[in-house]
């Protein structure tokens, strides 16, 4: 199990994820997670960007942090997102399709549900090649 200095640690060093550090703070993002720590109390939190606010991230994807680190928490986080967005357009499908009938909006919104799918997928096949790394350890 992973402390919150040690997944902080794991992503300030992590060349993927954008670091900012400024006067009080410091803080890091990779694909809509964000990972804040304050200099003064030494308080960090991660929350998930993929909102229209900053929102702290649920207890259970704070446990999967915690048991599988940086990158691995960030892929999990990213994957919850894009079923939720999957979702949104699957459901935007069904209304095109029953009440408005436009072809075109639905050819859009596959086109979109696909390349989210193709996202979803690569990013799944990513998390579970670092879950295995990470129980091999």
């Amino acid at each position: 199990m992973y402390k919150l200095e040690d997944i902080f640690n794991q992503a300030l060093s992590d060349k993927a994820s954008a670091k900012l550090i400024n006067n009080g703070y410091q803080s890091i993002s990779l694909l809509g997670v964000k990972l804040i720590k304050d200099d003064y109390t030494h308080e960090i939190q991660i929350l998930n960007t993929n909102h229209s606010m900053y929102v702290p991230i649920s207890e259970e994807h704070m446990d999967f942090f915690k048991k599988y680190g940086w990158k691995c928490g960030v892929f999990e986080v990213t994957l919850y997102n894009y079923r939720l967005k999957l979702k949104a357009i699957e459901s935007r499908i069904r209304d095109e399709v029953n009440d408005k009938n436009s072809s075109k909006k639905v050819k859009q919104l596959w086109t979109l549900r696909d390349d989210l799918m193709s996202n979803y997928n690569k990013l799944n096949n990513k998390l579970n090649d670092n879950k295995k790394e990470r129980d091999n350890i």
